[in-house]
């Protein structure tokens, strides 16, 4: 349930595109915009939250605490613990956040504390939450962040991360395993600017390849609603039996000067 260490390199670029995001145009990685596919539709109990039509909900959560309804949490290198707030602002539940803390003396390449729930090896997953980081939000050369993780059984992972050395960044995704080693999957869609103190909603789609070999698996992601990423050629780890967990564990490069915060607020997970 450990982070990797490190965040990986700075990707190239990043400062053109920042250049462009700052002016206000929208960016597009690839010819060709990807499209959102047909069976997708706002799911009744979050309005926006993109999902296929078949998946059952595993878990909805709100962040009256900071364990419970099958979600665990251990602080790492931060010398305060977590706790939940409330934020006039949040988009849902205002009064159920989570605060991550993140402190100067924690240790490089490292995140603050860890929060992850079980998942029962299944070969398709949608996740959906609520991000904000605080105004004092500093960066590392690698990006801000990285935020969630799946691990896949029996090892092996990918993640999903805040990139670009400086605001506004964007929304990639990391896979860490054979054959990619660690392959870093940029927006080819849309690519939305993230700033600091603002609450965003993220989801994130990954489904299994059909067959050992296949190298036919999913992942897509979308910020507030717009598609960002769309890759379906996607090779999964060898032997792999399906996801085990999911976990918000936001390392950063560099140990903030001050004390900072990334702000969780309703969390939902389905399945197949």
């Amino acid at each position: 349930m450990r982070a990797t260490a490190l965040m990986g390199s700075p990707l190239l670029k990043v400062s053109s595109m920042t250049a462009l995001l700052a002016a206000g145009v929208t960016v597009y990685a690839c010819s060709g915009r990807a499209t959102e596919p047909e069976d997708w539709k706002p799911a009744g109990s979050l309005p926006g939250l993109l999902e296929p039509t078949d998946l059952g909900l595993f878990n909805d959560r709100t962040w009256s605490a900071i364990t419970g309804d099958g979600w665990q949490y251990l602080r790492r290198t931060s010398t305060s613990d977590d706790d939940t707030v409330i934020d006039k602002m949040a988009p849902f539940s205002p009064q159920d956040v989570l605060r991550i803390v993140f402190t100067p003396d924690m240790q490089r390449d490292s995140e603050p504390s860890v929060h992850w729930i079980r998942l029962p090896r299944v070969q398709e997953v949608l996740t959906g939450w609520w991000m904000k980081l605080s105004p004092n939000w500093t960066p590392s050369p690698a990006g801000a962040a990285k935020m969630t993780f799946l691990w896949t059984a029996p090892d092996g992972q990918v993640y999903s991360a805040l990139f670009g050395s400086t605001a506004p960044h964007h929304v990639s995704i990391n896979t860490e395993w054979a054959p990619y080693g660690q392959k870093i999957w940029d927006p080819n869609a849309t690519v939305t600017p993230i700033v600091y103190d603002r609450w965003y909603r993220v989801e994130w789609y990954v489904r299994w390849e059909t067959a050992p070999g296949a190298a036919d698996g999913i992942i897509r992601w979308w910020i507030d609603g717009t598609l960002n990423g769309h890759y379906h050629n996607v090779a999964f780890p060898k032997g792999g039996r399906g996801f085990n967990q999911f976990e918000f564990a936001p390392t950063v490069q560099i140990p903030p000067p001050e004390m900072q915060f990334m702000y969780i607020g309703r969390t939902r997970i389905s399945t197949r």
